[in-house]
């Protein structure tokens, strides 16, 4: 039967054991550090399409595809060479209008421009089949269109009066109008002809060509995010990477490049954004990844 003495000398035995399973016990509990060999490839995080802002037609060209812009550089503009020239005119138009009196209809007059436009349209249709005839040749029919489609056109001209001469208050007032919303639609698309690109990166798939007629809304050209990339980073089998864990890059360069998971990997590839602002990396790139975590986060048994 073991004495007083006995028990007081196990005591600091069993005290110390116990201390012993309470670290391991808290040893197990902490999740051990842990990295997990794989690899990676580098893809533009976002892609923007540019579309047409108007229906015109492209006049110059600035970045061909595969070109590098900066966001809010101009990459092509619209032609606005006519636009350009017509304005001063409507200006001229506007101001006569509004120096203009209301006057009385010269109703003989109109009749006059009436008679010689229809006569003009009809020369102009006999003169297309004229054309058509002669199939290229110069025939006795296609001089005589000619010369009475040119008649018609000298007539009107002669026919029509000048710029708000004889018109109404009603039909002035309409008049002016009309001219100052095209020098507003004038005025505006040339405001807007230049083509901005809409992010920093390379532009693909373009459709930008000198001369070229675009409709508004058409997909003329995309432009790759380059200044943040994504990296595409392989999750071994049986394995899955959590929100939040580091990944350690491996560069082509030699160096590395740390960054994290922005979520919860969904199937064999986890994606962890990378800012590019420097452009010292580039879509495709491909290396080695190191997943670093914990046994317990990483791995799923």
């Amino acid at each position: 039967m073991p004495t007083g003495e006995t028990q007081r000398s196990k005591r600091p035995l069993v005290i110390t054991l116990f201390a012993l399973i309470l670290v391991m016990s808290a040893l197990l509990a902490v999740p051990l550090p842990h990295t997990v060999k794989s690899s990676y490839v580098l893809t533009p995080a976002g892609t923007f399409t540019l579309l047409a802002q108007h229906d015109g037609v492209i006049g110059e060209v600035s970045a061909q595809s595969g070109a590098l812009v900066t966001r809010g550089a101009i990459i092509a503009r619209y032609d606005v060479a006519a636009l350009e020239e017509k304005l001063p005119v409507l200006e001229q138009q506007l101001a006569t209008l509004e120096k203009r009196q209301p006057g009385k209809p010269d109703w003989k007059a109109r009749a006059a421009l009436v008679q010689w436009l229809r006569a003009l349209k009809s020369a102009d249709a006999a003169l297309e089949r004229a054309r058509k005839a002669a199939n290229g040749t110069k025939t006795p029919a296609l001089t005589a269109a000619e010369k009475q489609q040119k008649t018609a056109a000298s007539a009107v001209v002669r026919a029509t009066p000048p710029l708000g001469t004889g018109l109404t208050q009603r039909e002035l007032e309409k008049k002016i109008a009309e001219t100052k919303e095209a020098i507003a639609s004038a005025r505006s698309f040339i405001a807007s002809a230049d083509i901005i690109a809409p992010a920093s990166g390379v532009i693909t798939l373009t459709a930008l060509e000198k001369g070229k007629p675009v409709a508004r809304d058409a997909k003329i050209a995309t432009v790759e995010d380059t200044g943040r990339l994504k990296a595409l980073v392989r999750v071994p089998s049986g394995e899955a990477v959590l929100k939040g864990m580091g990944v350690v890059l491996t560069l082509p360069t030699g160096g590395t490049q740390r960054t994290v998971f922005g979520a919860d990997a969904r199937g064999d590839v986890a994606e962890a954004q990378l800012n590019n602002a420097r452009g010292g990396l580039a879509a495709g790139v491909q290396g080695d990844a190191d997943i670093e975590a914990t046994e317990r986060a990483l791995v799923w048994r």
